[in-house]
């Protein structure tokens, strides 16, 4: 009788098979790693480079804050004088009527360039922004104009019903001739206009008609005073983020 020799596969040790898949996990591990931080390179690129836009942006709405802001205390202004006028010397024309038109030709109104803003938002870009308050106050101030663009709703409203009232009152032709001027004329702070000629008549004299566009005028001149106030708690907003962001970025 042969007798066969039986062979025996060699059992791995357990240890064996703990280094295979250690090392499997870690060559895993590894590429996750690699491309994390390949991507957060790229980000941090990206990020730096749509700060730099918002910061321009933001620059861009202070200036518009800062020219918007004049025109509308001049014309604030000017709805005070007319009121005065119009309720001591009726009889002033001239300035009645240059007062009047000074206010319609100088209504400003507040908005932002959120483009950088929003493309972050779009892109996800938002959250790699550092530290956290930088981001909550980047989306407070952005969230801020909503308020501001309900007021500037009700500053359409208030400018339509000095329209109307003016109607019975003023000479159309006298307010053509004021504003046949150069597109130039914009002295940088507010739109300046031409006084009228001679000594304009108002077409009515009545009591309710005169009253009408006083009241008109004081209505908008308190509302445009409290946009201003809001327009100029918004800008002082945006130049505290500007300086947020220089110093967190290191930009100038």
């Amino acid at each position: 009788m042969e007798v066969h020799a039986h062979s025996h596969t060699a059992r791995k040790k357990w240890t064996h098979y703990f280094w295979e898949f250690f090392m499997l996990f870690l060559a895993v591990s590894l590429g996750f790693y690699a491309e994390n931080l390949r991507e957060g390179i790229l980000h941090k690129k990206e990020v730096n480079s749509q700060v730099r836009s918002l910061l321009s942006d933001l620059r861009s709405d202070v200036a518009l804050f800062d020219s918007v802001i004049d025109r509308n205390s001049f014309a604030s202004q000017m709805s005070d004088s007319l009121i005065r006028l119009l309720h001591s010397d009726i009889s002033n024309t001239p300035a009645i009527y240059y007062a009047a038109r000074s206010v319609t030709a100088n209504l400003g109104y507040y908005y932002s360039n959120s483009k950088s803003f929003d493309q972050m938002k779009a892109s996800g870009l938002l959250r790699y922004i550092k530290p956290k308050p930088l981001l909550d106050s980047i989306g407070t101030y952005y969230v801020s104009f909503q308020w501001l663009a309900n007021q500037t709703e009700l500053m359409r409203l208030k400018l339509d019903e000095v329209h109307k009232g003016n109607a019975p009152v003023f000479d159309s032709y006298t307010f053509y001739q004021m504003m046949n001027m150069p597109f130039n004329s914009f002295n940088g702070r507010h739109q300046e206009i031409l006084h009228p000629e001679g000594h304009p008549v108002l077409l009515s004299s009545s009591l309710k008609d005169i009253n009408t566009v006083s009241l008109n005028y004081h209505y908008y001149s308190t509302t445009t005073k409290f946009y201003n106030r809001t327009a100029i708690s918004q800008r002082n907003r945006a130049m505290r983020l500007i300086e947020q962001i220089k110093k967190e970025y290191d930009l100038e």
